[in-house]
């Protein structure tokens, strides 16, 4: 049933491409005079590097999700985004939503459209963004490329610290790094030059400011030789 499972998002990834259709379903509702613009199965990488931008021009906002990375992952999440926008003046509004999740040269795709109403002005302009874990489909963990090939390995579960193995086809510049599901970097090791074969490195579960990282999902990148393995990684604590 997995096989079938994997194949199905292989697929569905390809049809997506191929349409070049933007993703998910965009909403919107009020609270308190509070905007919160919804975009909900956004279909993005499982742990991108996202940025978000918010224009505002009269009584038209325009919000842009961006991946700033092709393939942090080998697997497709979808992910439910929400844009909070505060001290809006009183008035009848228009949301558009864009999105660029890098699968191809067309930029960004308009993924919907909203409109909502402020009753009132409260407090001063501002805006947050907010993304929820990776749903939908689980994880495809990277393999190497072939036998022999670049390859990355971790405990799927662990208690600090933890040992991360990889092995080197031939010899490389290496970097590894820790994610978190949102997308942020916790902690990057440039290991500089290794020889080709098997090397092992320990990450103590604390980020790089020395703090430990709470219980949750990881996800541990590998890049070497101009490619990149990543593993997924949960921290129990």
């Amino acid at each position: 049933m997995k096989r079938y499972r994997v194949l199905f998002v292989a697929l569905a990834t390809l049809a997506f491409v191929a349409t070049g259709l933007a993703s998910g379903k965009v909403s919107s509702e009020v609270k308190n005079d509070v905007a919160y613009v919804h975009h909900d199965s956004a279909w993005f990488n499982c742990c991108p590097e996202m940025v978000f931008e918010i224009r505002k021009d009269g009584y038209t906002i325009d919000i842009y999700e961006e991946d700033l990375d092709i393939h942090p992952c080998d697997c497709m999440c979808d992910f439910d985004f929400t844009h909070k926008i505060e001290g809006l003046a009183s008035g009848s509004y228009v949301a558009r939503v864009w999105e660029n999740n890098r699968f191809d040269t067309q930029g960004f795709r308009l993924a919907g459209e909203t409109s909502f109403i402020i009753p009132a002005k409260v407090g001063l302009y501002r805006t947050t963004s907010a993304r929820s874990e990776c749903g939908g489909w689980p994880a495809v963990e990277e393999g190497p490329s072939s036998p022999g090939g670049l390859t990355l390995s971790t405990p799927s579960l662990t208690r600090s610290p933890v040992e991360i193995s990889y092995v080197l086809p031939e010899a490389a510049s290496v970097t590894i790094a820790v994610y978190d599901v949102i997308g942020i970097k916790l902690w990057t090791l440039n290991l500089g030059f290794r020889e080709a074969g098997e090397h092992n490195v320990v990450w103590d579960t604390r980020s790089e400011a020395g703090q430990p990282v709470p219980k949750g999902i990881y996800f541990v990148r590998l890049k070497a030789s101009g490619e990149s393995r990543s593993l997924k990684l949960i921290v129990l604590r």
